[in-house]
């Protein structure tokens, strides 16, 4: 039998496709200080898709705080990486050379893989633990609030038996070097942080962590144990603040441009 006479592969699989998953919503692509960005919207009422729906990025005031402690070529932990603003951000104008997502919000899950997809990003970006939760110690949550319209607002409660899976931030690294950590878990960021203590204790990263106001005197007592200094600080809701750590034998900053739409 000649080569042209070999046997068709089996084409069963193109007339009967397995569809994953189907997300309605809309792609906007934008150019961001010379840089091709794009964005997954499902709805510009979200708090942050509401800004992605335009060019933006969410938060620019905070980016900027980070860029100027942010190390090109770092190794970033995103633990509450939401649909990905942060990390797009850390990806394609700060350099960064890899960045670990932690979130365990299915919802918010498919949009940050939407995202890295058309970012292209899968070179730089770790998605292996999206769907657990980090915390002090191994145990199970389950999602104990929701806002409508904000899918940053969703917040885990520790439960027995619940369907999130929780680990020590130390337990899942286990020795990997990080350099640059950003916290966003909507009052859980002291269990986070005490479940990184090996991993801060060290690598010695920055730190850029949102805090509750009712959590502020047990989070400056922790960080003077850590042996970190706030650097800067900005309080965009009120009843939280976000705060730039360093440790305190390690001041230097590093200046990065602000992202702004072009």
């Amino acid at each position: 039998m000649g080569e042209l006479d070999q046997p068709a592969a089996p084409l069963s699989g193109l007339y009967a496709p397995t569809v994953v998953e189907r997300v309605a919503g809309t792609v906007v692509r934008t150019v961001i200080e010379g840089q091709p960005v794009s964005f997954f919207v499902t709805t510009e009422r979200d708090t942050i898709m509401g800004q992605n729906a335009y060019g933006y990025f969410y938060e620019v005031e905070e980016l900027a705080i980070i860029a100027q402690h942010f190390r090109p070529g770092s190794i970033m932990l995103d633990v509450g990486a939401n649909i990905g603003n942060h990390t797009i951000y850390a990806a394609k104008f700060l350099g960064a050379r890899q960045i670990i997502c932690i979130e365990p919000n299915p919802e918010a899950i498919t949009i940050l893989r939407i995202n890295v997809d058309l970012n292209q990003l899968h070179g730089q970006v770790d998605l292996r633990y999206l769907g657990l939760g980090l915390s002090d110690s191994p145990g199970a949550a389950v999602i104990a609030r929701t806002i409508a319209m904000n899918l940053g607002g969703v917040a885990l409660a520790p439960q027995a038996g619940g369907s999130i899976r929780l680990l020590a931030g130390d337990d899942l690294l286990q020795g990997q070097p990080i350099d640059f950590i950003k916290i966003d878990v909507e009052g859980m960021e002291l269990a986070v942080l005490n479940g990184l203590k090996r991993t801060i204790t060290e690598c010695r990263p920055g730190i850029f962590v949102e805090v509750e106001n009712a959590h502020a005197a047990a989070f400056h007592a922790l960080t003077e144990r850590f042996g970190y200094v706030a650097v800067d600080r900005f309080n965009r809701y009120g009843t939280m603040e976000n705060f730039m750590l360093v440790p305190s034998e390690r001041k230097g900053i590093i200046t990065a441009k602000t992202p702004r739409s072009s």
